[in-house]
């Protein structure tokens, strides 16, 4: 009797706790690029009537321009890993395969193998875990398409964030 007196109210104060509002992520907008003239200019140098050979000044430099990062299901797909807080079960080392689709995440731990279905929200992909489905997780790519930052939240007392690394 006792126990279920118990049981009664601890369900009762988890219902009645309010759910905190999801994180708030600031979407990065990429810059347009720099505009280019239609040809590059030259400096004009003297030119020697002894040798004949341009001077040093004439050179051009050309500047690389890194890779755009991925976009769509593809800046999500792969697989990551990382160490975030997870309540009673403390710092748990993550592995999440995401498939190329990113339709789906499968988390890879100590407690076991699971698959879950995911949505795309913007540059956010999310999805829920948990007994109960109570765990709501926020995977956001960085630019640099080689870390994103992870967040799971749930009203049992999960609430960790960390930064992922593709493997």
């Amino acid at each position: 009797m006792r126990a279920s007196c118990i049981l009664v109210t601890v369900v009762s104060i988890l219902l009645w706790v309010d759910r905190l509002p999801a994180p708030i992520v600031e979407e990065e907008k990429p810059k347009p690029a720099a505009e280019q003239s239609e040809a590059p200019k030259r400096k004009r140098s003297k030119r020697s009537t002894t040798t004949g050979q341009p001077s040093a000044q004439t050179e051009t430099r050309t500047q690389t321009t890194p890779a755009p990062a991925a976009e769509g299901p593809a800046r999500f797909a792969g697989t990551w890993s990382g160490t975030i807080n997870q309540g009673v079960l403390g710092d748990v080392t993550l592995s999440l395969s995401i498939n190329a689709s990113a339709t789906s995440v499968q988390e890879a731990s100590r407690v076991g193998t699971f698959t879950h279905p995911t949505t795309i929200a913007g540059t956010v992909l999310t999805w829920k875990s948990g007994w109960l489905s109570e765990i709501n997780w926020t995977f956001a790519p960085n630019n640099d398409g080689k870390t994103a930052a992870v967040t799971s939240k749930s009203p049992f007392g999960v609430n960790g964030s960390a930064t992922f690394r593709k493997q």
